[in-house]
Order: structure tokens, then sequence, then C-alpha cells
């Protein structure tokens, strides 16, 4: 009878300490998203529209972004293959989501002139660290092999996705307070 209360009581300890240390987590994360938000500056009248849409998109690409970040659910407990499938289920739909929205915003400055890239270089923008986390194994699939039909994937990091995700929102967040922040000419305030 010893045995099984300590038993019950070890497991509800781990089960405890599991908790909290999700718990723990959350906050940390929310803290750091929630530091990242405010009031947008408004659109310069000199920014060129494909700019000023840069800049705008570049806040919608950081909250797709950090949908995922909402949507990942630790088990308290190991859970089975299904259980994780069913449980990532709505973090994998997100993270399809966060992809496709940084691709697409990627893709449009496909579209900008040159004056308006060599603007970009000035204020010191790449989209370097974006590529890298859009074509980055492990942070958007939870395979090594995207083409792979495994039943049951494993389940994803969620500190290695969160630190992933959370340097690009700072990126992100940069990337818009520069571009709307720039000034046309240098000697006017």
């Amino acid at each position: 009878m010893t045995g099984e209360i300590a038993l019950s009581a070890a497991l509800a300890s781990g089960v405890a300490a599991r908790w909290w240390r999700r718990r723990q987590r959350r906050r940390r994360w929310q803290r750091h998203i929630s530091a990242l938000d405010g009031d947008a500056p408004a659109v310069p009248d000199h920014l060129s529209p494909s700019l000023a849409r840069l800049a705008l998109q570049a806040r919608v690409v950081r909250r797709e972004l950090e949908t995922p970040l909402h949507r990942y659910e630790e088990p308290l407990v190991s859970d089975t293959p299904w259980g994780r499938r069913r449980r990532c289920a709505d973090y994998d739909l997100a993270m399809t989501n966060a992809r496709l929205a940084l691709w697409e915003w990627l893709r449009s400055f496909r579209g900008l002139s040159p004056a308006e890239l060599e603007l970009l270089g000035s204020l010191g923008l790449s989209l370097r660290p974006f590529r890298g986390l859009l074509f980055r194994t492990g942070i958007f699939d939870r395979t090594i092999d995207p083409w792979e039909q495994g039943l049951y994937p494993a389940a994803p990091d969620p500190d290695e996705t969160f630190r992933e995700l959370a340097r690009a929102m700072r990126e992100l967040h940069r990337f818009e307070r520069a571009l709307l922040g720039a000034r046309a000419d240098p000697y006017r305030a």
C-alpha cells in the first residue's frame, strides 16, 4: 500500500512539474510576443506604395508566425502517436499558414524597383534571415524529409521552434520599424 501511495505521489509531482514548466514557457513566449506589439507608426508620404505595403505586410506575417506558438499544446504525460497526431493538427495547420505567409511576403520583393531595393539596403534590411528560416529543416516541418508519408511524425521541439520564430519576428519588427521610420530627406525631421 505504501508503494502505491509513493508511486502516485511521484506521478502527481511529475505531472505538476511538467504543468509548471509548460506554464512558465507560455508566459515567457507571451512576454516576448507582447514586447513586439505596439502601435504601428503611420506610413510616411514619401514611401512608395509597394514599400508601404511590404512594411504593413511585415506585421501580418509576424502575427502569422506567432500563431503556431499559441496552438501548440505540450502533453502533461506522454501520449500515443495517435494522440500526438490529433494534438498537433492545429499546430501543423498554423505552421503551414505561417510558412505560406512568409513565402508570399518574400515573393512580393520581386516587384520592387532598383531604387526601392537600394533604399532597403541603405536601411540595413536584408531578406537573408527570412530565407534561412523558410528553408531550414525542422522548423516548419516535423520531419527531415518533407515528402515522407509518415503516419506518426515526431512531436515538434517547442523551444527550438520558438527560438527561430522569435528571431524572425524580431527581424520583421525591425524591418517594419526601419521602413516606416525612414525619412525622405535626412536633414528634415
